[in-house]
């Protein structure tokens, strides 16, 4: 498929989704019922990594392997979507050329997760700023100042064809593209960058708040997908405890995604 098809659409580009949590048992006990609850939510979470994989799905539909293979794709989570909720995902023409924002709704209309995106980005230069880190051999505390600019200890997570069809069904996806061509899907790409904090930080409930992606190209099953990651700033906003950093997710060593990427990894209590 070629990049003209959402350039001069008129009409909103859209695909609805019932929101699952698909792994309730995380270690994120933020997608945990009773534990969301005390953070001020009315149920569990579903993770932003999930809304992100929702998001991706009008633009692979109109830019097909192009869009994987070159794109862009930057989302901020603005409110929670619940396991179980109907969200629709729309993209419509954006201020640039080719370029579309995006909006995540829940079924009431009101707007979850905004965001924008184009079929080719510009490539980071400074890929070679990540390299191979060791794991530390016990957790990070993420008591500042614990968190400071710098390395995270690299992943890496072998995926057959049995995970990524495993991962299609449980997000729902019904583009063929993936599973006709043997692609990694984008969501599973970036659920490496999340596993990067939560395999060297001890952490509680923690919020993924937002991701600035470039595609760099298609990570193909079966893989070994890796994961660099280099800490950029930790801050404090409305008494939360924020961490950004900056990600490589390399498929067999190929680099297919740079990530930009904000979390809350210590959340205020309800109240505080």
């Amino acid at each position: 498929m070629g990049h003209g098809r959402l350039a001069g659409v008129t009409v909103l580009t859209e695909y609805a989704v019932k929101a699952r949590n698909i792994d309730p048992a995380s270690d994120n006990k933020i997608h945990d019922d009773e534990v969301a609850r005390q953070f001020g939510f009315v149920g569990a979470l579903v993770p932003g990594v999930e809304l992100f994989a929702y998001l991706t799905h009008p633009l692979v539909d109109a830019w097909g392997e192009e869009f994987l293979r070159q794109g862009s794709i930057d989302v901020r989570f603005r409110q929670p979507v619940y396991d179980g909720e109907l969200v629709v995902a729309l993209a419509t023409p954006g201020s640039a050329s080719d370029a579309v924002d995006l909006e995540l709704r829940g079924d009431d209309g009101s707007v979850r997760s905004t965001g924008h995106a184009a079929p080719v980005a510009y490539r980071p230069a400074d890929l070679d700023r990540f390299t191979e880190t060791p794991m530390s051999a016990t957790l990070r505390d993420p008591t500042p100042p614990a968190l400071p600019p710098g390395p995270l200890g690299s992943i890496e997570e072998p995926v057959d064809e049995a995970a990524g069809d495993s991962y299609l069904a449980a997000i729902a996806e019904t583009l063929p593209l993936y599973r006709e061509h043997g692609i990694v899907h984008p969501g599973a790409l970036l659920r490496m960058v999340n596993a990067v904090l939560v395999r060297n930080v001890r952490l509680g409930p923690w919020i993924h708040t937002s991701s600035r992606c470039t595609l760099l190209d298609i990570a193909r099953l079966p893989t070994t997908l890796r994961a660099h990651a280099l800490v950029t700033e930790t801050f404090e906003r409305n008494g939360h405890d924020y961490v950004r950093y900056d990600a490589l997710v390399l498929s067999d060593d190929k680099p297919v995604m740079y990530v930009d990427h904000t979390a809350i990894y210590k959340v205020a209590p309800a109240g505080s």
